[in-house]
């Protein structure tokens, strides 16, 4: 065999060759591929479950129901790159939602209710499911970095089928959600039902814990919490406060001639009275007993004074049940000095047991740069002890 031959052989050969390598390579280079891609699907399942598990924390470290909704909200925008957000819970029995909570909106921003059956909710709530709708203008709320949104991401909130709210993440534009985005929100929604639920049986707990189950008033216990409060905000504008106390006069005479049935009835009335006379800025609360408080907001001696005459009026003009004439006492103490903020309730209850022994039926006002109280002869016309 010549030379030409033997050369022509190998060039074959190596064609040959180099083809089998070739067509070897890209195999396994798709084999890396498909490889790579699988190796990338799990690491995003990976980060999304990590995610969920950072929420599902986020969510359920707290109680507060207002933490729950801005903890949910504000991972569920992060997530999207939502320039803002709404937090909508359903009031029971209506067909409609309030926003909860907010963030990156503007005071009182437009929107705070979204009826059910009308858009951005309707549709949204007929597929069950998280979709991209176009905003009303006229519902659109006003963004704190000005303008309004066009387009909202909203997610139904629900816990074993029961609706229980939406998110909505607003949009600088339209946008198309994939699959993972979907799961991942539901996912969001889903930890944010369970964390909303437990936070509104934890209120509802609390509530009944600070409220007197009779009149419906603030217990003593909340008394105390809102006193505190009200004490560090007169300190902070420097403001006065005052401090009523109110007993119904011969209350035992009422349980042991009528009943205990119609004594409590008759203490529900009071209460009614009591807090329909009183302004919306005070805190009415039963103290223990036939025995009630109230806190008077930003209030001097003289509207204090006023008030009380004024209340003591109204139940003495009031026909209890089973047509009782019944009539109250009252303590009052007022100051705008700091230092004497802690005193006013034992001022107060102080005025309230001169105005017992008294004769009853009357308003005494503690003197709180001295030892005694001032009384109210009649009403209006106080007179020195």
């Amino acid at each position: 065999m010549d030379l030409a031959a033997v050369l022509l052989i190998v060039s074959v050969m190596l064609v040959v060759a180099f083809l089998l390598l070739t067509i070897s390579l890209m195999r396994l280079r798709g084999t890396t591929g498909e490889l790579q891609a699988a190796l990338e699907d799990e690491s995003g399942a990976r980060d999304r479950a990590a995610l969920l598990l950072t929420i599902a924390s986020a969510v359920n470290s707290s109680l507060g129901l207002e933490e729950v909704l801005n903890v949910a909200l504000t991972h569920a925008g992060r997530i999207m790159g939502a320039v803002a957000g709404s937090m909508y819970l359903v009031r029971q029995g209506k067909a409609e939602m309030h926003r909860e909570a907010s963030y990156n909106l503007t005071n009182r921003a437009r929107g705070s209710l979204r009826r059910i059956d009308e858009e951005p909710l309707h549709s949204v709530l007929t597929a069950m499911r998280p979709l991209v709708v176009k905003l009303d203008e006229r519902t659109a709320p006003g963004l704190e970095a000005g303008g309004h949104p066009q387009h909202a991401l909203v997610v139904p909130v629900q816990r074993s089928g029961q609706l229980m709210g939406a998110m909505e993440l607003y949009l600088t534009g339209w946008r198309e959600l994939t699959e993972d985005q979907a799961d991942l929100l539901n996912g969001v929604a889903s930890q944010a039902a369970i964390a909303i639920r437990h936070a509104q049986l934890y209120q509802a707990q609390e509530e009944n814990a600070l409220t007197d189950e009779l009149t419906k008033l603030p217990n003593r216990r909340a008394l105390a919490q809102r006193f505190l409060q009200e004490m560090q905000r007169a300190r902070r504008h420097r403001k006065a406060i005052a401090f009523m106390m109110i007993d119904l006069d011969h209350f035992k005479q009422v349980n042991d001639t009528y009943g205990h049935l119609n004594g409590d009835a008759v203490l529900a009335e009071l209460a009614q009275i009591i807090s329909t006379g009183a302004r919306e800025s005070d805190v009415c609360a039963r103290y223990g007993g036939e025995e009630f408080a109230m806190i008077l907001h930003e209030t001097t001696e003289a509207g204090a004074r006023t008030l009380a005459d004024r209340i003591r009026a109204k139940v003495a003009a009031a026909t209890f049940p089973g047509g009782l004439k019944l009539t109250i006492s009252i303590g009052v103490a007022a100051t705008d000095e700091p230092a004497l903020f802690t005193s006013l309730i034992d001022r107060a209850d102080q005025a309230l047991y001169a105005a017992k022994q008294g004769g009853r039926n009357q308003v005494r006002v503690s003197d709180m740069k001295g030892p005694g109280a001032r009384q109210h002869t009649k009403p209006g016309a106080p007179e020195p002890v």
